[in-house]
C-alpha cells in the first residue's frame, strides 16, 4: 500500500471545496466520533470475510458506476480493499476501470468480487457461462477474481442451478475462481417476471445449500428485521457479509415543488391526485421539522449515521456503497472504524418516526400479492430511489421504461390494495405516483 492520503492533499486534488465556515454545527458535530480536519483519511478497521479468511476493510468500493480509475487509486491507497463489480455494470466500464486501477498493485492485497446474472446477459449453460467469466477477466486485466456471484439471484430455486456450481468448480480448479457468493436486493421484474421470493428465502436457501461464501444484501436502520435475520443466517454458516442500499435517506422529493407549482397556477387537482397532493405536503412537513429539530444543513448526516449503524452490526463484514467521485470516496471512508453516537442513534430514531412509513423497504415485497394490476411496487420504488435519494436519473429511467407488464401510471386512480397490505403504512399509491412522474419526466 501507499502512504495514506492526507485530507488537505487529497481535497486539493480531487476539486473538492471545504464548506460550512461560519454556519451553526450540528450538535452532531460535537459527538466524540467527530475526527479532526487535518487527519489522515484511510481505512481504520478490517474485518474477517466469514470462512473466506480474508481481512477486509469495513468500508468497500461498489464500482456499480465506476468510470473513472483514478477515484479507485485513491481509494486503494487509502487502504480500501474489497472492490465489488459486475459483468454488466456500466456496460463493461466498470470492470475496466478497476482493471485500470489495479494493474500495478499486489493483486494478492485486495479481494475483488465480480457477478454474472443466471437470466439475462448471454446463456446461463456451462460453455456460456464460461465465455462470459473470461470477458470479466479480459476487462479487468487480471488472472482471478476472489469471488464470483450470481447477480441479483431473484429466486430460490437459481441457488441450486447446477451450470454454474460446475462453471464454479472448473475454475476454482483452474486458479481463475477462489470462492462463491450471491447477491440479491429484491426482485427485477423487467427480467423475471412477478416473483413472490424474498431477499430472506434466496439467501437462507443459499446459507443452507452451503456452496456459497459470501453474500451481498440489504441492510439498513429502516429495514432491520428482514436484514438482521438475513446477518444471523451467514453467521451460523461463517458466510461472508457485505451490505448495499444501506442509505434509506431522502428527505426531500421532487413532487412537492410540482405540486406547488400546480397550486400557484390556480389548477385544480382531481380529488385523489389531491389526496396524494396533501400525503406528500405531511411528508414535506414532516422533512423540514426533521432538519430543524437536529440543525441539520443537508441529509449527508443523517447518511452518514446511516451507515455507522450498519457498521455497528458485528456480523457486517464490509459495506459497499457505490463510489464515482472523490467527494463520494471521502464521505464513505471517513466512517470507517467509526460507531454511532448517542445523538445520532436518536437522529435516526427520530427519522423512523417522523419519515420512515415514507420508504417502501427494499427487498420487500409483501404487498404485491394484493395489487389486482400486478405492478411490481418494490422494483419501482427502488427505481425511484435511484432517481431521487442517488441522483441516477439516466438510469433509473431507462430501467422504468423497459419494464414489461403494468407499471405506476394508473396507481393514482387505484384504491389502494398495496396500502392496505404494507405492514409498514407506507403511503404506496403517493410513492408510486411520484415514482411515475419523475421515472417519465412529467
Amino acid at each position: 500500500m501507499k502512504t495514506p492520503v492526507d485530507r488537505r492533499s487529497f481535497l486539493k486534488a480531487s476539486g473538492i471545496a471545504v464548506v460550512g465556515a461560519g454556519v451553526e454545527r450540528s450538535p452532531l458535530d460535537e459527538t466524540p466520533n467527530r475526527e479532526k480536519k487535518d487527519q489522515e483519511l484511510g481505512v481504520r478497521e478490517f474485518r474477517t470475510l466469514g470462512r473466506t479468511g480474508f481481512e477486509v476493510s469495513d468500508i468497500g468500493f461498489g464500482a456499480g458506476f465506476l468510470n473513472n480509475a483514478n477515484v479507485m487509486e485513491v481509494a486503494l491507497d487509502m487502504g480500501v480493499n474489497y472492490i465489488d463489480t459486475a459483468e454488466h455494470y456500466a456496460n463493461g466500464q466498470s470492470e475496466r476501470a478497476v482493471g485500470e486501477a489495479m494493474r500495478n498493485r499486489d493483486r494478492s492485497k485486495v479481494f475483488v468480487t465480480s457477478k454474472l446474472n443466471l437470466t439475462f446477459g448471454g446463456g446461463a449453460e456451462v460453455e456460456d457461462l464460461k465465455r462470459r467469466f473470461q470477458r470479466c477477466l479480459e476487462r479487468l486485466q487480471m488472472d482471478y477474481v476472489d469471488c464470483l456471484m450470481i447477480h441479483m439471484t431473484p429466486r430460490a430455486d437459481q441457488i441450486k442451478h447446477e451450470p454454474y456450481h460446475r462453471v464454479i468448480e472448473e475454475l476454482k480448479a483452474e486458479g481463475k475462481v477462489r470462492f462463491s457468493g450471491l447477491s440479491n436486493h429484491g426482485t427485477e421484474h423487467s427480467v423475471y417476471g412477478n416473483t413472490q421470493d424474498t431477499m430472506e428465502s434466496v439467501i437462507g436457501a443459499a446459507a443452507e445449500d452451503g456452496r456459497f461464501d459470501v453474500a451481498l444484501f440489504v441492510y439498513n436502520f429502516l429495514q432491520k428485521e428482514q436484514g438482521e435475520r438475513v446477518i444471523e443466517m451467514c453467521r451460523s454458516k461463517n458466510m461472508g457479509v457485505t451490505l448495499m442500499k444501506t442509505d434509506p435517506v431522502n428527505v426531500n422529493a421532487r413532487v412537492v415543488e410540482s405540486n406547488e407549482q400546480r397550486r400557484q397556477s390556480g389548477r385544480q387537482l382531481p380529488e385523489r391526485a389531491q389526496r396524494l397532493a396533501d400525503e406528500y405536503a405531511e411528508f414535506a412537513a414532516g422533512a423540514e421539522e426533521f432538519l430543524r429539530q437536529h440543525r441539520l444543513e443537508s441529509a449527508s448526516q443523517v447518511r452518514a449515521a446511516a451507515t455507522k449503524f450498519v457498521l455497528d452490526n458485528p456480523g457486517v463484514h464490509s459495506v459497499c456503497p457505490t463510489i464515482n467521485t472523490f467527494d463520494q470516496l471521502e464521505s464513505f471512508v471517513s466512517l470507517s472504524g467509526l460507531r454511532l453516537s448517542r445523538a445520532e442513534s436518536g437522529m435516526l430514531e427520530n427519522y423512523g418516526t417522523l419519515l420512515g412509513r415514507f420508504y417502501c423497504r427494499h427487498a420487500c415485497n409483501s404487498c404485491e400479492r394484493s395489487c389486482p394490476k400486478g405492478v411490481p411496487v418494490n422494483t419501482i420504488l427502488r427505481y425511484n430511489h435511484y432517481f431521487e435519494a442517488h441522483g441516477r436519473e439516466k438510469h433509473a429511467m431507462g430501467k422504468y421504461a423497459r419494464l414489461t407488464g403494468n407499471t405506476a401510471e394508473a396507481c393514482e386512480d387505484c384504491d389502494g390494495h398495496c396500502e392496505s397490505a404494507c405492514p409498514h403504512g407506507v403511503p404506496t399509491r403517493t410513492l408510486l405516483a411520484n415514482a411515475h412522474r419523475n421515472l417519465i419526466l412529467a
